[in-house]
């Protein structure tokens, strides 16, 4: 059948909403000289109460921009449509008054309909449309509520993407062809009136006479959402959703498979993309381990902070392939490039305007990065989030997980913890990554700490100091609050985070033992956990998510927030919760905790070097001074950095013209989810983790070298390597 010679009618039923209708009404006369499809605009005005709105509507009828139909008297939204379906042997796109298309969209939706003489309706994309909800699924979205409705679309229609066959049309934008009416009827309006349901059972009986119902994945209408039916939605969703539960008892279930599968995620997810990408923001890759931690937790705080003006992707190594993510786009997923096949990431990274490219760590890239750099050909930034690029050992730390202060016994004493790869030594790998940090545009240290240590050995690198953005968005810490005590009451000591040896996970055991079998008064509580089971004497609240911890520190009610860490730390997310807390707070004199927490009342830093028997003299006159001094008191003169990531990051870059996408390539590359670990794998792994928290074996594991444990774990699991 040639859809091009039938007419449609663009049925709308209007009650309430004078601005929405009349917007919904203009956008859609607008439409009418870009599309080929020829159709008539059929108004319905279902007696409603705003008689401003029929005079409008009279005159957009005299000005024969619209065919006006005036019920007598309200008839009810579905038999109100039945009259607009009724009026012409037509095909007809049913749309809600509150409504508003853009471009050739009629087009897109016909063509997707006359792809098969069994297609009953068309439904396009929207961002409040439940099943056709974009950029997330079931939700009413405006993440891009200030974009045109017709630059959105621009970005669908670019896509020339194929429909995805789906269990229900949406009521908001329905286009059904005239065959399926003349077979199945009208829409029922005995029992469903007043609206809501009326799609779905018609759907049900057209799907009964194996018809099928399509998402045009490259349309797109934006729909305000339940203008003429106000508070009353609610209940008339319930009453709908009864009745079909009692008509079509797998209904519900087929959704939710629908929804599960989720079949048009990388078209929501392609679609937000192009939009970007149309907007000429530049894109900035970020590549990274892939690991987890603060380095990649930097990445997805940049890409939050920096998204309105910036396009951010993330590429990460794997055994065989890169995979690449964007952190801010909304419907998620990822793509999977293999190595061999870098020029076609190089072009799809193009065609999405990249600008510039970020390094925040190599571990995986060693013999790969200076290639992709040479063939992406952009300025680079680097962010020192370890000492990767000094040693083989992130952390320049001894076996026993403590800092090697000394430079002159630091990279044989750190290589016995971590060994170099075969055939290369200290000053070798060293010589490896400087010239990648001599070419870079900006080298960014989160600390002045780690700037020096990397200035022991490239004296003349010049590295800019930037607190991480969270550092930024806080704006001012707030001021210390002690916890009022008694006397005799135990010091509650919290340590957060996931502990590995340099994290401190085995000096926090020593002291909370050491504590216990002195009778000392003092509890100690790990909001976390750390890489083995700890002792008893430690409570442990097992992981947690960033957004809990001001929960989890209301109820625990710690006196001290104890860093126990023997490593420089560059930065620590977890010392900015600490400081959010308004908690006093103990440190080691290393890293990044000095100059971060300079100045702060109630907060103890101390010779990073100490033992445990030290420590737990040194927290117990800590609770005296709390007991004696527990006051609150404000946080002066707070550090800072001359570095803004608000103000200074962005670098604009050229971009690239953007060119028409071809959707299958596109998403030739695409996964929905991480693939999963085999079986095999996965049942190798939990039970080595078994073994490893074992009170007899654990003793036994924790004899093999942690580099060994590592590397091990990496080729089981991608989880992050302190867990």
């Amino acid at each position: 059948m040639d859809s091009k010679k039938n007419k449609v009618d663009i049925v709308i039923p209007v009650y309430a909403g004078t601005n929405e209708t009349l917007a919904c009404i203009e956008s859609v006369c607008e439409s009418l000289p870009r599309l080929t499809t020829r159709a008539e605009v059929v108004v319905i005005f279902d007696a409603g109460p705003d008689l401003l709105l029929r005079d409008r509507l009279l005159e957009l009828a005299s000005q024969k921009k619209i065919t006006l139909i005036i019920n007598d008297t309200n008839l009810g939204f579905v038999r109100c449509i039945n009259r607009g379906i009724q009026r012409n042997n037509r095909d007809v796109l049913l749309l809600n008054s509150d409504t508003l298309v853009a471009n050739d969209w009629l087009d897109r939706i016909v063509k997707h309909a006359y792809t098969s003489s069994n297609i009953a309706t068309v439904t396009p994309f929207s961002n409040n449309a439940e099943i056709c909800s974009w950029p997330n699924i079931c939700e009413s979205n405006d993440a891009y509520k200030d974009f045109a409705v017709a630059t959105i679309d621009d970005a669908f229609a670019v896509l020339d993407s194929p429909a995805i066959q789906i269990p229900t049309a949406v009521g908001f934008c329905m286009f059904i062809k005239r065959e399926c009416i003349d077979r199945i009827g009208m829409f029922d309006a005995e029992t469903y009136g007043r609206g809501y349901g009326e799609e779905n059972d018609f759907c049900r009986r057209a799907s009964a006479l194996n018809f099928t119902h399509l998402l045009a994945t490259n349309v797109y209408v934006h729909h305000h959402g339940a203008v003429s039916f106000g508070e009353e939605k609610q209940a008339l969703v319930r009453q709908a959703m009864v009745i079909l539960d009692r008509k079509y008892p797998s209904y519900h279930a087929e959704v939710a498979q629908h929804i599960a599968d989720d079949p048009a995620r990388c078209w929501r997810f392609a679609a937000e993309l192009i939009l970007r990408s149309k907007q000429g923001t530049p894109m900035v890759l970020h590549i990274s381990h892939g690991i987890g931690g603060g380095t990649d937790k930097h990445v997805v705080e940049l890409s939050a902070f920096s998204s309105g003006r910036q396009q951010h992707a993330m590429l990460v190594p794997q055994a065989n392939c890169m995979r690449l993510v964007f952190p801010n786009v909304a419907a998620g997923g990822l793509f999977e490039f293999p190595f061999e096949e870098l020029h076609a990431l190089k072009n799809f990274l193009f065609s999405l305007s990249l600008a510039r490219i970020h390094i925040h760590h190599v571990k995986g890239w060693e013999d790969r990065i200076y290639d992709l750099l040479r063939l992406l050909d952009v300025p680079y930034d680097i962010t020192l989030h370890d000492y990767y690029f000094l040693h083989v050992n992130p952390a320049l730390a001894d076996k026993r997980g403590y800092f090697c202060a000394e430079r002159r016994s630091r990279d044989a004493m750190s290589a016995d913890a971590i060994p170099f790869p075969k055939g290369i030594d200290a000053e070798q790998w060293r010589e490896r990554w400087k010239s990648l940090l001599k070419r870079a545009k900006r080298v960014i240290a989160p600390s002045n700490a780690a700037a020096a240590i990397y200035n022991q050995y490239h004296p003349s690198l010049e590295i800019t100091c930037a607190f991480h953005p969270d550092n930024e968005l806080m704006g001012s810490y707030p001021p210390v609050h002690p916890r009022v005590r008694e006397g005799d009451e135990p010091m509650h000591v919290v340590v957060m985070g996931a502990l590995g040896v340099i994290k401190g996970a085995n000096m926090l055991e020593r002291v909370s033992q050491l504590a216990a079998r002195q009778k000392r008064p003092l509890k100690f509580t790990l909001i976390g956990y750390a890489y083995k089971k700890l002792a008893n004497t430690v409570h442990t609240t097992g992981a947690y998510k960033d957004e809990d911890v001001k929960a989890l520190l209301r109820q625990a009610k710690p006196d001290l927030i104890w860093f126990p860490c023997t490593w420089p730390e560059t930065y620590s997310y977890t010392l900015s919760n600490a400081l959010e807390s308004g908690l006093p707070v103990a440190c080691p004199n290393i890293g990044s905790f000095a100059e971060r927490l300079h100045n702060r009342p109630h907060t103890w830093i101390e010779d990073w070097d100490m033992d445990a028997e030290q420590w737990l003299a040194r927290l117990e006159s800590i609770r005296h001074e709390l007991i004696l001094h527990n006051e609150s008191r404000s946080w002066l003169s707070q550090p800072s950095t001359l570095f803004s990531y608000r103000e200074d990051y962005i670098h604009p870059g050229i971009i690239p013209e953007f060119e028409r996408v071809d959707a299958k390539h596109l998403m030739s590359h695409w996964l929905m989810e991480l693939p999963e670990a085999s079986t095999v794998n996965r049942r190798f792994y939990r039970a080595l983790v078994w073994l490893n928290s074992h009170r007899l074996f654990g003793h036994i594991a924790n004899l093999i070298p942690m580099w060994i444990r590592r590397n091990v774990k990496r080729k089981l699991s991608t989880r992050p390597l302190h867990e």
